[in-house]
């Protein structure tokens, strides 16, 4: 790797190989009065003047993003946007539950029950068994089989494929952005990337977000509101913050503040979503990365998350009749409601199969969702229909909805919602000589126990693989209601192979009995294996024990919830690194080959660097341990291969036109600021649209650019006046650049590791990496930024565990002559202080 060498000559070369490699001789390099420390040196920055613009593809910069003016009054709206885009969640929400409950009943039939004037709107789970009229009774009077085969099954699969198809005309043709849940983007974007706001939470995402919910949750798919009602939130947050803050205002734009809120509505979304405001917090804190202090961000969530929940509960109560009240979606009365000690080895397991599943689902999501086998599918489907490829999402949804229909059909429990299969498996079965009054209740309850079995077992290896590949496919939809129901149907036929066992073998200690049932109750099992594996699939742990607490009430089974998910949780960190969200982002967010339709131009900022996440900590200690204990100067990248702005350029002046191309040669962000590359002093850091803004301003595009920098030492004083007075005054224009200077200057000795922390700790963008070496201090020696280590931290450092003579040096190393050495020490040193100033 090259690095600067005073004694010899060193090939300079920039970035993505642009220009041609040249040659210079770094024996006659400066070197300034100003003093950089060995490891880590803070500035004192002047005051920022103006408020920075962010452009699409780029990260916030925390560290320097100051506070508008008036910032008491920006304040006090504060609290008016959060309440008026929580009571807009609670009304959206219910708007949704109530049009996908309706469609998807739509496909077997209606309910003609005259027990109130919402009939017509009373789900089929809640519907009395004897006013639910079939499309074949309604049309042609008659039930049975053959007429369920001929007619009810036609219109089934018939609205299924016309409800998905009209969501993914949506997504493919109308609003792209709706896909999937949106909950990665989300991550994204709190944390500080600029992800086309005002598009990607904008009115239009926000409309064609909810008509495609509605369709693909109606569909029978394995997909689910929950995790999408979060971009739903985050949007109506986003068109109330824009009008209330008015933000073609400069004074009252503040990316912070809109982020701090953002936060909110995401604990918004996920209490509507399950009815539960304190997991909604909690998701926040466990699952989203922020700047702000915890406290912050609890208090404002808290108060969001609750009133959409009272709004939401208050809603349904008025529009859902006797039938469909709030207790019906997921409220649980167990059988049993005490547990044995006995009982926590089917509930560990239930943890290890938690951990397993979510593997295998984001193993099989990432295979079949990749853009190699997507295309290679859709170019295969085209050729056997003859039908342009533009055709293969549609030919490729239909067929896939049409599988899952004739698979669904014959099992009445699979034509259920799945909030309401998740209930009916939540709930135990009533005596034998009780009245069977419902239809959700006779699905579960009806069969031998070897068919319910086998009923379990089909729906389990069907919703896995139907949800898994449906995440993939370009319509909106979430995972969190799938995982939920695939981890109740394992838990659900545990529970009842606990129940056999334990009435094959009358032993004493498991004979003891509770009020209402011996000891097993399944009912108990499909909850604490909703938990486990939905925290399997996204290695959330404290949030998911709360949510599923709040959904069921169930109490006396928090702790083995708590045994469960923690199980999981070592097995799962074993098997895998990433979440389905991480892996999302990792595969599609920002990537080369990703069908990212959010930035129209051929080539935004940043395209093709990865999501910029640099998120350390939470690393599991198997891939931390693969860090090799080596210095930042072998991650970064050298000043030689690095495109820079240079102050006296070694090959020439260079003009307007010069600097334009330049700048579309690339998709960088910005650019390091040298006085050239023979001589590599740095002088700060120049963002592309400051330097953009100052370059168009010039309408001579022929005109010899000499740019003009506050504080330059005299030295280079007197080298840009000899620079000057070479280029003839007709042809010269002198442009006032302001640059960036880093709080923190780094040296290519600085352990890695550390480098990792201040980025995740400190939130920076980047940093320029100076030459260790005391005769050359102030030269720029490389460049790192959080894109190239968060690609290091994606890849699980693979590209640096090669360093086989690194590590042979450290086994050669002489602790006596090291304890002499003061480095070591100072090292020591600047590592605390970092820590202290975190």
């Amino acid at each position: 790797m090259a690095a600067y060498n005073p004694q010899g000559q060193v090939d300079v070369s920039l970035l993505d190989g642009d220009i041609p490699v040249l040659s210079y001789n770094t024996s006659n390099l400066l070197s300034r009065a100003s003093t950089v420390a060995s490891t880590v040196t803070t500035r004192t920055l002047p005051p920022i003047q103006n408020k920075k613009n962010y452009e699409n593809g780029t990260y916030i910069d925390w560290a320097k993003e100051s506070q508008p003016k008036y910032w008491p009054s920006l304040t006090s709206l504060k609290w008016f946007t959060l309440v008026a885009s929580s009571l807009l969640v609670g009304y959206i929400t219910t708007l949704i539950d109530l049009v996908s409950v309706w469609l998807n009943d739509l496909r077997k039939g209606l309910c003609f029950s005259k027990r109130d004037k919402w009939s017509l709107l009373n789900p089929y789970s809640t519907c009395p068994k004897d006013e639910w009229s079939d499309w074949s009774e309604i049309f042609f009077n008659f039930d049975n089989k053959w007429t369920s085969a001929l007619v009810d099954f036609p219109i089934y699969a018939f609205l299924s494929i016309i409800w998905c198809l009209i969501a993914v005309y949506i997504t493919v043709s109308k609003e792209p952005r709706i896909r999937q849940s949106g909950i990665p983007e989300v991550k994204a974007i709190i944390s500080g990337l600029n992800y086309d706001l005002p598009n990607y939470l904008g009115k239009k995402t926000l409309f064609y977000k909810v008509i495609g919910l509605c369709f693909v949750v109606s569909s029978g798919l394995w997909l689910g509101k929950e995790g999408p009602l979060v971009h739903v939130s985050c949007c109506l947050l986003n068109i109330v913050y824009s009008l209330v803050y008015r933000l073609d205002d400069p004074r009252r734009k503040h990316e912070g503040l809109r982020r701090e809120l953002l936060s909110a509505a995401v604990a918004t979304g996920i209490s509507v979503a399950f009815n539960s405001p304190i997991g909604g917090v909690l998701f926040v804190l466990e699952a989203l990365p922020s700047y702000f202090f915890p406290t912050k961000i609890m208090w404002n969530s808290f108060v969001s998350a609750t009133i959409a929940s009272v709004i939401l509960t208050g809603f349904k109560i008025f529009t859902e009749g006797e039938n469909f009240n709030e207790g019906d979606l997921f409220q649980v009365n167990f059988g049993n409601f005490s547990w044995l000690f006995m009982e926590i080895i089917p509930f560990l397991l239930l943890g290890i199969l938690g951990g397993y599943f979510g593997f295998f689902y984001t193993m099989f999501y990432k295979k079949v969702s990749s853009v190699k086998f997507k295309s290679a599918l859709h170019k295969k489907l085209c050729s056997i229909f003859h039908l342009a490829e533009g055709y293969g999402p549609f030919i490729e949804i239909v067929l896939l909805v049409l599988i899952n229909t004739l698979l669904s059909f014959p099992v009445s429990m699979k034509k259920l919602p799945l909030a309401a299969y998740l209930k009916m498996l939540f709930t135990d079965c009533p005596p034998e000589d009780s009245n069977l009054d419902s239809n959700s209740a006779t699905f579960m309850c009806k069969s031998s126990t070897p068919i319910t079995l086998l009923k379990l077992l089909y729906i389990m290896v069907q919703g896995f693989l139907v949800s898994a590949y449906s995440f993939g496919l370009p319509i909106p939809g979430g995972v969190l209601m799938p995982s939920l129901v695939i981890g109740a149907t394992v838990g659900r036929l545990l529970g009842i192979l606990s129940q056999i066992f334990q009435n094959l073998f009358d032993f004493d200690y498991l004979s003891t009995c509770t009020e209402k049932s011996c000891l097993v109750s399944p009912s108990s099992y499909a909850v604490v294996g909703a938990a486990a594996f939905m925290s399997g699939l996204t290695k959330l742990t404290m949030c998911v024990v709360v949510i599923i607490f709040e959904i069921t009430g169930a109490v006396t089974y928090v702790l083995p919830i708590m045994c469960s998910v923690m199980v999981l949780k070592f097995v799962n960190d074993w098997l895998c690194n990433e979440n389905i969200y991480d892996s999302w982002l990792i595969s599609n967010l920002n990537t080369k080959d990703s069908n990212d339709h959010i930035n129209p131009r051929n080539v935004g900022l940043n395209d093709g660097k990865g999501n910029g996440l640099c998120d350390f900590t939470n690393l599991i200690p198997s891939v931390k341990l693969k860090l090799p204990d080596i210095p930042v100067k072998e991650a970064m990248v050298p000043a030689s291969s690095i495109q820079c702005i240079e102050l006296f350029p070694d090959d020439g002046p260079k003009t307007i036109e010069n600097y334009q191309k330049f700048i579309s040669s690339n998709n960088h962000e910005g650019y390091p600021l040298i006085v050239s590359y023979s001589n590599p002093i740095s002088l700060g850091y120049v963002s592309r649209l400051e330097l953009l803004d100052k370059i168009t301003k010039v309408k001579d595009s022929s005109k010899i650019v000499s740019f003009q920098l506050a504080d330059l030492s005299n030295n280079l004083c007197s080298q840009q006046a000899q620079f000057e007075l070479e280029i003839p005054d007709e042809s010269l224009v002198r442009v006032d650049l302001q640059t960036e200077v880093s709080y923190l200057l780094v040296n290519d000795d600085m352990p890695l590791l550390l480098v990792l922390e201040m980025f995740e700790k400190l939130s920076l963008n980047y940093l320029i990496i100076m030459n260790g070496d005391a005769s050359y201090k102030d030269y720029m020696c490389g460049f790192v930024d959080r894109f190239i280590l968060s690609r290091l931290i994606d890849s699980k450092f693979e590209s640096l565990t090669d360093y086989n003579l690194y590590e042979q040096e450290v086994r050669e190393f002489d602790l006596e002559s090291a304890l002499e050495d003061d480095r070591l020490v100072h090292r020591r040193r600047d590592r605390v202080s970092i820590e202290l100033l975190t």
